[in-house]
């Protein structure tokens, strides 16, 4: 019986990792067209550099500083599913939207340790799957978020 609820407990867990986010892209806003370098990542601790002490995942920051890893959450506060990229946010911020071609439509809500320029990294659901990705060089449609007006509408212009 233990066991069964252990079972059950397990694949709740890591189904979680494989239920697609609907992402689609912002209406009204045309897409760039950006010639990119993929690769993939899964939420395993090779993938994301991390460490078990028992049962407590923690991530080793300096010589003697270990901090907790809460595994599966992106940078952006997130839960990793497909359809998550990381990317270099100051080229690219959290919010935009992607279309790769084979791998489908996703939202940059994440960051990596050598994520920059024209590189993004795609999340998949395990480890087999991120290293069957493995480098692939893609056209990809990129939709920017718009713009956030901070202070409200503009104030009109008055002659004099």
């Amino acid at each position: 019986m233990v066991l069964v609820v252990v079972a059950l407990v397990w694949l709740v867990q890591e189904s979680r990792f494989y239920i697609p986010k609907h992402i689609r892209p912002p209406k009204g806003i045309q897409p760039r067209v950006v010639q990119m370098k993929t690769t993939s990542y899964c939420h395993c601790r090779r993938c994301c550099s991390y460490k078990w002490f028992l049962f407590i995942p923690y991530q080793k920051t300096g010589t003697f500083s270990f901090r907790l890893k809460h595994v599966g959450i992106t940078s952006s506060g997130v839960l990793a599913r497909p359809g998550t990229i990381a990317a270099d946010t100051s080229i690219y911020p959290y919010g935009t939207v992607m279309h790769i071609p084979g791998y489908g439509y996703g939202r940059v809500e994440d960051t990596g340790g050598a994520i920059e320029g024209r590189h993004i990294d795609l999340y998949r659901p395990n480890h087999g799957f991120a290293g069957h990705w493995g480098v692939r060089n893609k056209k990809v449609k990129v939709w920017l978020p718009a713009p956030i007006e901070l202070y409200g509408p503009p104030e009109p212009k008055r002659d004099g």
